[in-house]
């Protein structure tokens, strides 16, 4: 870790909890910026929850046998409440089943209690990081900033599918699930769970694995507990910024010229709940590709070339392809990708993947990233 280009070293604070210590660094950044009296933007990203599955023992005491249900009962009480928040609408056809998930009570006692105890571990990371936000609001409060500010809160990616405990099929743990030494991690058991009612999970351009949760919070501008339907992505997020502030994106800064903006403003979304305009928007992650124009969806994973498509409007579970009904549509959307990926310098992942798995060394042993 580095402050101002220099390492920091906590190792002797046996109390550190990286969340806490993201906190507090923000909470330091608002009572500075607040002093200077100019706006000011705060970039706040916690590492919680991602793995390696490590809580304070508190936090992880709040959810015991929260999680005995297993996940077949807990996606289903999921699914259910985002329907009654009207998150998702009455008829909403989940994604199917994922055959290489077992049924919980397949499991033996030893394997559910392991099980229990990682998402156990998780929600308390998820846990500190809403403490964390809290404190957070507090000080916006002290420095007199509570009510004048643009909170935007989002995830980077759906939840993942990995095994980090036994990466390049070696054990990485050398300490029970949820201490420092643990390198577990959620796994796509749980995933499945967290992306409900969505198909799949992180690296994959199916919904689980690219849409994410976003809620905006500005007082006296955005009004509460409102649900606005829209298609947005991550690119726009500069613009609302900008929008919202009133003042013109840079073409020249320091002598460069700028990049232009990609995206749109949110911020008629956000005060007044107006749609935006339909636009095509892309992703390419690991070979895994998508386009997105209207409600209908092209996809494709890898290794496989082939596009997929989906209507979100009726199936955003992504159940069904109905590429073979729209051979024109396809076309378009394929040729709309091809030239995205080539304005933007997407390389086939033929040729760039590793010929070989890359070795990462953590704790003198020996993590596997493709």
């Amino acid at each position: 870790m580095f402050e101002d280009g220099k390492p920091v070293a906590f190792k002797e604070d046996k109390d550190f909890y990286l969340t806490d210590a993201i906190t507090s660094y923000a909470q330091q950044y608002i009572r500075e910026a607040t002093q200077e009296r100019s706006p000011f933007f705060l970039y706040l990203s916690y590492t919680a929850p991602h793995w390696p599955l490590q809580a304070r023992p508190e936090d992880i005491a709040k959810y015991k046998d929260r999680y005995r249900v297993g996940w077949d009962s807990l996606r289903v009480e999921r699914i259910n409440r985002q329907k009654e928040l009207g998150i998702i609408p009455a008829d909403f056809i989940p994604s199917l089943p994922d055959p290489e998930i077992p049924l919980w009570q397949s499991l033996t006692y030893n394997e559910q209690q392991l099980w229990e105890r990682k998402m156990e571990v998780y929600a308390a990371m998820v846990d500190r990081v809403d403490q964390g936000i809290g404190e957070i609001l507090t000080t916006l409060r002290e420095t007199g900033q509570y009510n004048n500010i643009l909170i935007i809160f989002i995830s980077d990616n759906g939840a993942p599918a990995e095994d980090v405990s036994s990466f390049g099929g070696r054990a990485m743990n050398f300490g029970p699930v949820g201490t420092s030494g643990s390198y577990e991690s959620q796994g796509k058991n749980w995933s499945y769970v967290s992306n409900a009612p969505l198909r799949e999970y992180k690296t994959y351009a199916y919904e689980g694995g690219i849409s994410s949760p976003f809620i905006a919070w500005y007082p006296g501008k955005i009004r509460g507990g409102d649900i606005h339907q829209g298609v947005g992505h991550i690119i726009d997020l500069a613009p609302t910024f900008y929008g919202i502030a009133g003042v013109a994106y840079p073409q020249e800064y320091n002598g460069v010229n700028s990049y232009s903006l990609p995206g749109v403003s949110l911020k008629e979304l956000l005060y007044t709940g107006k749609e935006l305009e339909e636009r095509p928007l892309f992703w390419e992650r690991a070979g895994n590709r998508a386009v997105l124009l209207g409600k209908y969806k092209l996809v494709s994973i890898y290794p496989s070339s082939k596009w997929e498509l989906y209507d979100l409007e009726k199936d955003r579970g992504e159940t069904t392809d109905i590429s073979a009904l729209h051979a024109p549509l396809v076309q378009q959307l394929s040729a709309l990708y091809e030239e995205w990926a080539q304005q933007n310098g997407v390389e086939d992942f033929n040729k760039i993947r590793p010929g070989r798995p890359l070795i990462q060394k953590v704790n003198g042993k020996g993590i596997t990233i493709y």
